[in-house]
Formats: C-alpha cells, sequence, structure tokens
C-alpha cells in the first residue's frame, strides 16, 4: 500500500472511531444520567473526573513519547516495551495509591468513596493498554485502535446496561468502567503478542529517565487542559452540592460530544502545518486563516443551535430532573463556539515548535477559570461555573492569538466573525419553531431546516472561495508525503 492510501485510511479509521465511540460513550452517559438523580449523578461525574485527572498524571505523556520512540525504532519495540513495563507498572501503582490517599481526605458518601476504589483501579490497566495501542500506532496500522476503542465502548455499553437493570448504584457502574478497561488491555495485549512482537521485562533506569523527561513538557500540557476541563466539577463539589455537580456535568457532557468534531477535523491539517512551517511562516499562516474561517463556520451554528434549545436538549436528552442545566447549556452553547476555533492551537503551536506558548496558555486560562470559579460559583451556582468556563476559553484565544501575532499575520476577530454571524443568525430564525414547541419533532424538523438554509446561504454569498477550498483540500490526508501525527489524548470527551 502506498504511503498516501495509508495516511488516508488510518485517518478514516480516526474520523470513524472517534464518531461511533464518542457517540457510544455519550449513549452511557445519557442512560447514567436518566436512571441516577442529579445527585447520585453528579457523586458519579465526581468520582470520573477525580480518577481521570490521575489517570493522566501518572501517563504524564509518556505514551505520546513513546509513540515517537516505537516510530522510530521499529526493530527494537520488543526490547523497548521491555523496558517500559516495569516503569508503567511502577507508575501505575503509584497512581492508584495516590488516588487511595487523595479520597481519604474527601467527604463522599460510602456508595461514592467505592465508586472511587473500583474505578480507581482502572489506573492499573489503562495505562498498560495505553503502551500496548502505541504499537499499533507505531506500525502506523490505526485500524486497530479504532477496532479497540469501537469495541470497548460497545462492552461497556452492554456492562452499563446490565448494571443499570440490576441496580447496582455508582460501585456497580464503577465496575463496568473498570471491565471495559480490562478488555481494552486484554484486546491490545493479545494483539501485540501475536502480531508484532514479544518481551521481557529489563530494567533500565536510564532509559526510563530519558523517557520521562522527554515526556515532561507534553505531559503538563496535557494534565493542565485535562484539568481545566474538570476544574468545575471540583470546584462545584467543594462550593456548591452534589446535585449541582450533577446538573452542570450532564450539561458539559453535550459541549465535551460537540468538541469531538473540531478534534477530529484538525488531525488532517497538523502534517501540512509542519511541512509549511518549515518552509515560511506566511504559507503556515495562511493555511491557518484558511481553516480558521471554516472552523467558525462551523462552530458558530453550532453554538446557536445549542444556545436557543438548551433547556429542550436538557430535558429530552436527560429528562426533567435536569431542567435547572437549561440556562447553563445555553451559556455552553458560547463555550462551543470557542472549542471550534482554539481546536488548531496545540497543532499550528507544535508546527511552529512553540508547545511551551501553548502550555502557558493553557496555565492562564485555567488559573482564569480556577479564580471565577472561587467567585461565581457562590453567586449563580452552576450559571457561575458555565460563565468561569466561557471566561477561560476566551482567555485561552486570546491569548493564543497575542502569541501567535509574534510570528506571523492571523485574521482580525471583526473580520473574521462579522459575515459567519449575520448568516448564523439569519438561518437562526428556523429554530424559533423548536423554541416554542420543544417536541423531538420541531427539534429534528428546525435543525435540518437551520442546517440546510445556514449551507445555502454560505454557497450563495460565497463566504467559501475556491482558493479556500483548494487550501484546505490540499492539507487532506493524502494530499502530502506526512505520516499521520499520534493522535493527542488528553483532548478526547
Amino acid at each position: 500500500m502506498t504511503q498516501g492510501k495509508q495516511v488516508v485510511r488510518n485517518s478514516l479509521f480516526g474520523i470513524v472511531s472517534q464518531a461511533l465511540g464518542g457517540g457510544l460513550f455519550f449513549l452511557v452517559t445519557l442512560l447514567v444520567a436518566r436512571h441516577l438523580s442529579p445527585e447520585r449523578f453528579g457523586a458519579f461525574s465526581f468520582v470520573f473526573a477525580f480518577v481521570t485527572v490521575f489517570q493522566m498524571l501518572a501517563d504524564f505523556g509518556l505514551s505520546n513519547i513513546l509513540i515517537r520512540e516505537m516510530s522510530r525504532q521499529r526493530q527494537r519495540i520488543g526490547e523497548i516495551l521491555g523496558a517500559v513495563i516495569p516503569l508503567v507498572s511502577i507508575l501505575a501503582l503509584l497512581g492508584y495509591a495516590a488516588i487511595a490517599l487523595a479520597s481519604a481526605f474527601l467527604h463522599l458518601t460510602a456508595e461514592a468513596e467505592q465508586a472511587v476504589y473500583i474505578m480507581g483501579a482502572t489506573v492499573l490497566v489503562t495505562f498498560h493498554a495505553a503502551v500496548y495501542g502505541a504499537v499499533c500506532r507505531a506500525h502506523e496500522e490505526m485500524g486497530f485502535n479504532a477496532a479497540g476503542l469501537i469495541t470497548q465502548r460497545l462492552v461497556l455499553l452492554v456492562f452499563v446496561l446490565a448494571a443499570l437493570y440490576l441496580d447496582a448504584g455508582l460501585p456497580g457502574i464503577a465496575l463496568c468502567y473498570l471491565g471495559e478497561r480490562l478488555f481494552q488491555w486484554l484486546f491490545f495485549y493479545l494483539l501485540v503478542r501475536v502480531r508484532y512482537t514479544r518481551y521481557r521485562w529489563r530494567l533500565d533506569t536510564a532509559y526510563w529517565r530519558y523517557l520521562l523527561w522527554e515526556g515532561l513538557p507534553v505531559g503538563a500540557g496535557m494534565v493542565l487542559r485535562r484539568i481545566s476541563w474538570y476544574v468545575d466539577t471540583f470546584m462545584l463539589m467543594a462550593l456548591s452540592t452534589v446535585g449541582s455537580v450533577g446538573l452542570f456535568s450532564a450539561a458539559y457532557r453535550v459541549i465535551q460530544m460537540v468538541n469531538v468534531v473540531p478534534f477530529t477535523l484538525s488531525l488532517p491539517l497538523f502534517p501540512m502545518l509542519s511541512r509549511l512551517a518549515v518552509e515560511s511562516h506566511e504559507k503556515v499562516f495562511s493555511l491557518y486563516n484558511r481553516a480558521q474561517k471554516i472552523f467558525v463556520l462551523l462552530g458558530l451554528p453550532t453554538g446557536l443551535w445549542i444556545g436557543m434549545l438548551g433547556p429542550h436538549l436538557m430535558a429530552l436528552l436527560f429528562g426533567k430532573g435536569y431542567d435547572g442545566a437549561g440556562t447553563t447549556l445555553r451559556i455552553m452553547g458560547v463555550v462551543a463556539v470557542l472549542l471550534f476555533m482554539n481546536s488548531l492551537f496545540v497543532y499550528l503551536f507544535s508546527a511552529l515548535g512553540k508547545q511551551k506558548s501553548y502550555m502557558t496558555s493553557i496555565a492562564i486560562s485555567l488559573l482564569v477559570n480556577l479564580l471565577l470559579d472561587l467567585v461565581l460559583i457562590p453567586l449563580w451556582d452552576i450559571e457561575g461555573a458555565a460563565i468561569a468556563t466561557l471566561c477561560s476559553e476566551l482567555v485561552l484565544y486570546i491569548s493564543g492569538i497575542l502569541l501567535l501575532a509574534r510570528s506571523g499575520q492571523v485574521t482580525a476577530l471583526l473580520q473574521l466573525l462579522l459575515k459567519p454571524t449575520i448568516i448564523t443568525l439569519l438561518a437562526g430564525s428556523v429554530l424559533v419553531w423548536p423554541l416554542l414547541s420543544g417536541t423531538w419533532l420541531s427539534l429534528i424538523g428546525g435543525s435540518v431546516g437551520f442546517a440546510g438554509l445556514f449551507l445555502g446561504l454560505v454557497l450563495g454569498l460565497r463566504l467559501i472561495t475556491r482558493d479556500e477550498l483548494l487550501t484546505l483540500k490540499a492539507a487532506l490526508p493524502g494530499r502530502g508525503k506526512e505520516r499521520n501525527p499520534a493522535r493527542r489524548d488528553g483532548d478526547n470527551p
């Protein structure tokens, strides 16, 4: 198979797996949220966020560095695995010990505490599964990663349906997630043993230090970004009630599902951004500006749709017990727009060799989120947390643009948003129907009408030029000679 066809196939695997896997995961979230009360769903959401952050701390960018190392030295993958697995085992055990220790200082119910210990055990297998999955990525056989993701989500769905039927509570649901991760580990372990290589454990402390040092800057950015996703959950748990955590988490899961779209579409642009950055900054910023225009045209209607129909979406998706999060989801509609606008930053900064600048922007936005949570949550509860999230994403965009402006020319914000905003508002008039009705029929019909009218206005008014389309087409997988970059796990909902 030619390199171009390989890249195209790998990218399609990534898009399909993210769409199906993300959809299945969102379905699981809906089922759990509708079965539990907002209070118990809030407790579950806190446990999930708590464990997820410790998983990232245990990894700290190591799995991504391993993809690079294995890609460069495929003939030594068995030797690398033999040295890495003992290190991973130590880090995983330390991660679980940290979860157990930290949980002792949390004021959780007995049910939630049991769920922490059970779901915390996922750290012991998830890290290993990521290392074995890196072998497939190093061989550029992403179909196995796609199959693994989709299958494990199906396993999770079956497990969760059984747990809900048996009314197993939070510990039972936590067991479902542990079972899913055990399946993931077994899938990749057997695949590596059968298809790629066998290995023997060996202690290589010098190599361990090298890997940890190389992974440090990558891991720091990933951990900060992941913490920024869950900082509102932690602050609500500390400053409000567990019921508020449940309401906010339900609304935020919708936004995390939407974030799959810009994340998936950004990946194919990375190779060309990297090549153009070597040739000239003018070319790389020309591509970035054209791509950013497309992302704005995708993000604005998505944000308006969520903003107008937020209460209806919460009631229809999660049930009437979550009506209180309708306004929160409306605020989150603006967050969705900013997620589209911020999605290319990590790839552009990486292409320009300015990863530390991106990490600085993430750190600033996280600090803003934290400080605003302290002020706004006591005043406005979950709406205050949503406003804090909105402001932090806005700060990320502004700081990112200011840092990028030192390296090249970026499109002015007014020029970028003016025409797309006008046609989005014009097409949005169709959404008055589902806004007033609130039924599934009006929601589906109004949404289809809104999308059709918006697309017609974009094409009719020629907001996208032929040159822009050709430039973006050239950036798609298979148009260049680069290989598909490793997926950035820190931005997966």
